[in-house]
């Protein structure tokens, strides 16, 4: 009776480090945890069908060599500083700047988004470098990534809100006279809060930049580099094999 409970014993604390702790073949060990901002629709977003395109494409592509997608939904500061510190496995799409580069190596890209400015349609804005919008107050966001040109221009009047909606409700109050930020965003923002105002607003010029987004991969998180490497795999896969596609698609989108 003795050896039968030392076997009942020794059963269920192997069950436990199967399913809770560091051992090798701990089913969390398949588990890939991605810090996201609550929403940045159309790209993903804790309220879009399926978190959004860009979530349906990790998690399509991690099944494919054998991982599990699990979504985090934070405030964007946050999910960048916990996901630099290696408390979660990385970032949900999201640009590639020099900072982040840093403390987060990238996938390859996973999709990709037009950065324009927008400008109420009846201001008349002279535009065609940065150096003409000096006189212009620019909504821009906490710890958002925009092209290098943008970001090391520091004669610019930038005035930073935590949310895209802020931007958007400022600059058509005229408390701000730009955004600058991704096309798709921006425009479905609009259709879903303001649609009674999408003729109000308007692109300035064209895009300044054409930014690829990228599963970043946080530096801190051992065995990232593997992890990493399997998602890049199931990626191809999925191009390969037209599920991509076919997501974009479902969420009327076009490959870029």
């Amino acid at each position: 009776m003795k050896h039968a409970r030392i076997y009942v014993f020794a059963l269920a604390l192997f069950g436990f480090f199967m399913t809770h702790g560091d051992h090798p073949l701990c089913a969390a060990e398949n588990v890939i945890v991605l810090a996201h901002e609550i929403s940045w629709a159309p790209h993903y977003g804790k309220d879009l069908e399926g978190g959004g395109y860009t979530v349906e494409i990790v998690r399509e592509a991690l099944k494919r060599v054998g991982y599990t997608l699990e979504t985090v939904w934070l405030p964007w500061k946050r999910a960048q500083v916990e996901a630099a510190r290696g408390v979660y496995d990385g970032l949900g799409a999201s640009y590639l700047t020099e900072e982040r580069a840093k403390a987060f190596a990238p996938s390859d890209p996973v999709a990709a988004t037009e950065v324009v400015f927008f400008k109420r349609k009846k201001d008349d804005v002279p535009y065609s470098k940065l150096e003409d919008l000096k006189p212009y107050k620019i909504g821009t966001g906490f710890g958002y990534g925009y092209p290098a040109p943008f970001l090391k221009a520091d004669y610019l009047q930038k005035v930073p809100a935590y949310e895209l909606k802020t931007n958007i409700h400022r600059l058509l109050n005229k408390r701000i006279d730009l955004i600058i930020g991704s096309r798709d965003a921006i425009l479905f923002y609009l259709k879903e809060n303001y649609p009674d105002k999408m003729d109000d607003l308007a692109i300035l010029g064209d895009p300044m930049e054409v930014l690829s987004l990228y599963v970043l991969f946080s530096k801190a998180k051992p065995g990232y580099e593997e992890k990493l490497k399997a998602f890049n795999q199931g990626l191809g896969m999925i191009k390969q094999d037209g599920t991509y596609e076919a997501i974009l698609k479902e969420h009327g989108l076009e490959e870029r």
